[in-house]
Order: C-alpha cells, then structure tokens, then sequence
C-alpha cells in the first residue's frame, strides 16, 4: 500500500464528495443498472461450457475487479 497514493486519493474523494451535495443522483439506479451488468456478464460466464472450473472462478473475479467490486483475499490477485 502507498499511503501517500492513499492520501491522495482520499482527499480527491472528499472534494468530489463536497461538490456533489447539491447535484441529484440517483444511485439505487446507477447501482442497479451496474448490477444487472455485472451479473449478466456473471451468467454469461457460468453458462459458457468451454472454461474449467478454475477459468470461472478467474473470469468471475475479472468482472468483480472491472466494476470494482470486493471479491475477498482468498485469490492469487492479493
């Protein structure tokens, strides 16, 4: 971890976060429309007969990182 990357990030997301009061969004439909991506890429996946259990587990994790999403420690990517 770069703390001083850490930092920095964090004091961007506040500004970010401070312009953003008075600016609607919508998130329940950011977040769902992002959703239904994530697990439509998700089921395309599992469905797909060519990969190994190994692959699937790999391509899962890929989408979890592509929308940014936590897919835990137990992975060869930490």
């Amino acid at each position: 971890m770069n703390i001083k990357l850490e930092l920095l990030k964090n004091h961007i997301c506040g500004i970010i976060k401070s312009q953003l009061t008075d600016f609607e969004i919508d998130a329940d439909e950011i977040a769902d429309s992002t959703a239904i991506k994530a697990l439509s890429e998700i089921q395309a996946i599992l469905f797909n007969e060519e990969y190994s259990d190994f692959e699937i587990v790999d391509e899962i994790v890929e989408v979890f990182i592509r929308y940014g999403l936590d897919f835990g420690y137990q992975h060869e990517y930490c």
